[in-house]
This record gives C-alpha cells, sequence and structure tokens, in this order.
C-alpha cells in the first residue's frame, strides 16, 4: 500500500513539469497577420501580452493582449519588427515579423543597439529540470525515512528479545 502511494507521489511529481509557449505567425497575405498563442498544453492563452518592437529604434509599435480565442490579426508594420508574446515569467517567445506587400519602407540599421528589445527565455527548461530534480530528491528523502524508520522497528524487536 505504501509502495503505491509513494509511486504515485512520484508520478506526480514528474508531471509538475512546466509547460512552453507556443505562438504561430500566420501571414494572411492581405498586409494582415494573424498572431496565435498556446501552452504546450492545450491552454490558451487568454490574456497574455502580444506586441510588435521595431528592430530599428527599439519601440513598441504595437501592443495588445489575447482575447478569449487566443489570437488576434493584425495589421503588418511598414518597418522591420519582431513580435513578442509575453504569457508572463518564463513564458516569451520572439519572433522576426512577415514583411507587407509593398515591403518595408524603413531598414534596419545594422548598428542599431538591441538593448530595447525583447528577447527569448532559454533558461526555462532549466528551471523545469531543476523543479523535477528537487521534486525527485525530496522523494528519495522520504524514501529514507520511511525505510529508516521501518528498520528502527525491527532492530528495537530483536532487541527487546
Amino acid at each position: 500500500m505504501k509502495i503505491k502511494s509513494i509511486l504515485l507521489l512520484l508520478l506526480l511529481s514528474l508531471n509538475l513539469s512546466a509547460h512552453t509557449l507556443i505562438m504561430d505567425i500566420i501571414d494572411n497575405e492581405d498586409n494582415t497577420m494573424t498572431v496565435v498563442g498556446a501552452f504546450s498544453t492545450g491552454e490558451k492563452t487568454v490574456g497574455a501580452l502580444v506586441k510588435f518592437e521595431s528592430l530599428t529604434t527599439g519601440e513598441v509599435l504595437y501592443q495588445k493582449r489575447l482575447p478569449e480565442e487566443s489570437e488576434l490579426t493584425i495589421e503588418i508594420p511598414k518597418e522591420q519588427y519582431q513580435v513578442v508574446l509575453d504569457g508572463g515569467p518564463g513564458h516569451t517567445v520572439v519572433k522576426k515579423g512577415f514583411a507587407p506587400l509593398e515591403g518595408f519602407t524603413k531598414n534596419t540599421d545594422k548598428t542599431q543597439s538591441s538593448k530595447k528589445l525583447s528577447q527569448n527565455q532559454e533558461g526555462v527548461l532549466v528551471n523545469t529540470s531543476v523543479i523535477v530534480l528537487f521534486s525527485l530528491a525530496f522523494i528519495l528523502l522520504a524514501l529514507t525515512l520511511y525505510f529508516s524508520a521501518k528498520n528502527t522497528k525491527i532492530l528495537t524487536a530483536q532487541l527487546k528479545k
């Protein structure tokens, strides 16, 4: 019985791993694009922030939260930009945006500083691994305490004889 509950606890701790934010950008070929957000678990990203950031100036060109259906149709900017989907701490995706049908009117300056621009967050996998490893360590500690108490009972019973 106790072994079954320990195995169940182990399986539950492995299921605690974080989900990944996914962003799809669809070119509608009419100078608009559709941004769709979701988590890898299938959960919708209602309320996640969609931003268009200029690659020339670093300014935010467009900013809006995803509605109930987790998708937005937006007009494509005339200057080079990147699309940022911010689903909260540790959940940010950045992709380069499509060009409008007539092309960009402003080109990116190669010397332009990108300090203002959002970046993909690559440390999420490490954070998930740390959570799983700490959960596993906790389970192993609990098993150690369980078997130690069991063996202590056996030893005290033998000493009393």
